[in-house]
């Protein structure tokens, strides 16, 4: 009979602990994701969280057009778009009025190194000097570097330029687009 009363009170004891860690836990869980919760909201109104937002935005806002054709000198995604004009629009989307061509862009900010270009920044290229082309990065890792952009033989394309012939060897430098974005923010046309 005592070793039954034992084993019950063991029984017990080791239930109603089980009850308080299992309680302990899911506190422990519910404390962890209020957090967590706090955390994102305050990276995404930091200046950092916001640029990374705006630069994602870009991306995304330009992955919805891939497939229009290709239109010199235009803005509109009825008609197509050039490569500037791709970009230009993306941006106002963003409420940000750009410069019209790929030149007055690349002037408009400090170049950077393109193997430093983070998604969502400006891709130039060209042949000596001479700026003919932007894109947006939508990925830049050591062996690719993806650019959206229009191409007046295949329009708006994702494309891995690394793996390019003729891109790879014309890639010039980057422009951070949140340095346009400071510049051009609440300008309208």
């Amino acid at each position: 009979m005592q070793t039954i009363k034992y084993i019950c009170t063991l029984f017990s004891f080791l239930t109603l602990g089980a009850c308080s860690n299992v309680k302990l836990a899911l506190y422990d869980n519910q404390k962890r994701q209020e957090y967590a919760l706090e955390t994102k909201k305050a990276f995404s109104n930091s200046e950092t969280g916001k640029e990374i937002a705006l630069k994602s935005s870009v991306i995304e806002t330009a992955k919805k057009y891939v497939g229009t054709r290709y239109k010199y000198g235009s803005i509109d995604p009825k008609q197509g778009f050039d490569c500037s004009g791709l970009v230009y629009f993306v941006a106002k989307k963003q409420d940000i009025v750009l410069p019209r061509s790929s030149t007055s862009m690349a002037a408009a900010a400090p170049h950077i190194p393109w193997k430093k270009a983070n998604p969502g920044d400006l891709i130039f290229f060209g042949e000596k000097g001479s700026i003919h082309h932007v894109g947006i990065v939508e990925k830049n890792k050591p062996d690719e570097l993806r650019v959206i952009h229009s191409t007046n033989q295949r329009g708006v394309i994702e494309e891995n330029v690394l793996v390019s012939d003729y891109w790879k060897k014309r890639i010039l430098f980057a422009v951070d687009f949140s340095t346009l974005h400071q510049k051009y923010k609440n300008t309208k046309s």
